[in-house]
């Protein structure tokens, strides 16, 4: 029934490009709205969470044993798609970041930093997009976006979905949802920004280890970030990704900053040639230097092949799992 669901489900996205048609969020709102105005309510952020969670889960589990008792678990799968179809993200994150590689390609920095910090959202960030003196800060800054953008619209919905079937999809849209509709930085906003942490831990470093395995295993640094539990998941997101590109990290950097000159030199020397071969692998482009923006935007265009061979490998792996159980 998962697998059945999650082909159907990417079906109808592929040929619709979205599942906007059934993702009104508008009730959500108005529950938020409503329970954060409930006397007593507004003196903790936490119970306005909890409740505003729990009753569409509650009415979701009476939808599921009620078709279950009545119908059969057969006719589960026409509760399964539209609950997974609503539980994606809204948008999609590879229609979005080519519109930014076009914004890039044809010089319009102002349009490309509007459109990362529409990408954001309230997804908590270093700097603003529109802050950024330069094409190579923006590229970094987009290649961060995108990372965590990609997970949270599609692979975190789906790890949930396996994990704990349409009520674990559901869970984490809500609690994305709740987050981007509370007021940055309130305390509805951290409680929700916490408790979304939380829900992303497992899902974040899965995501980590399957950007090396499709991408550069040896300069993804797995093994910090796997043990990492206080840094926010889009800095973990990034960190993987640009280690299975090839691409310097903070930890890389670390490495770095103890060897001696010469050491230095060829150890940047050997990643710049890892970071070439895997470009070339993705998209084809030629860069020639660490240092230009050519090579900041050359990342971003190959996280997006990266991006859908994980996709691709995930659900190979669950096709397996499913014919083996």
């Amino acid at each position: 029934m998962i697998f059945l669901s999650l082909v159907v489900v990417l079906a109808i996205v592929y040929w619709l490009g979205s599942a906007s048609f059934i993702q009104y969020d508008g009730w959500f709102k108005w529950l938020i709205n409503r329970l954060q105005k409930i006397p007593g309510f507004s003196s903790s952020p936490i119970p306005p969470l909890l409740l505003a969670l729990l009753i569409p889960l509650v009415v979701l589990v009476f939808m599921f044993l009620f078709i279950n008792e009545l119908a059969g678990k057969h006719w589960l799968f026409f509760l399964y798609v539209p609950v997974l179809l609503y539980s994606l993200g809204r948008g999609n994150i590879l229609v979005d970041a080519r519109e930014y590689i076009a914004l890039a390609a044809r010089g319009e920095g102002v349009a490309a930093a509007q459109l990362l910090d529409r990408l954001r959202g309230n997804a908590p960030a270093d700097i603003n997009s529109a802050e950024v003196s330069d094409w190579r800060e923006l590229h970094t800054e987009a290649l961060k976006v995108i990372a965590y953008r990609g997970f949270e619209r599609t692979f975190a919905v789906l790890f949930w979905f396996f994990i704990a079937g349409p009520f674990g999809a559901l869970l984490y849209r809500l609690s994305v949802l709740y987050r981007d509709f509370s007021p940055l930085n309130s305390d509805n906003f951290n409680a929700a920004n916490k408790w979304l942490w939380l829900l992303e831990l497992p899902a974040v470093r899965l995501m980590g280890v399957t950007w090396a395995f499709v991408g550069n295993f040896e300069t993804c640094p797995l093994r910090k970030n796997l043990l990492d539990t206080q840094s926010p998941s889009d800095y973990v997101l990034n960190e993987c990704l640009r280690g299975a590109l090839g691409a310097p990290t903070e930890c890389s950097a670390a490495t770095m900053a103890e060897l001696d000159p010469q050491e230095k030199a060829e150890m940047e020397e050997e990643m710049a040639e890892e970071t070439q071969d895997i470009i070339e692998d993705l998209t084809g482009d030629v860069i020639t230097t660490h240092t230009e923006p050519a090579y900041s935007f050359a990342l971003v265009k190959s996280s997006l092949p990266l991006y859908s061979r994980s996709m691709l490998f995930w659900i190979c792996a669950i096709a397996f799992a499913t014919l083996i159980v």
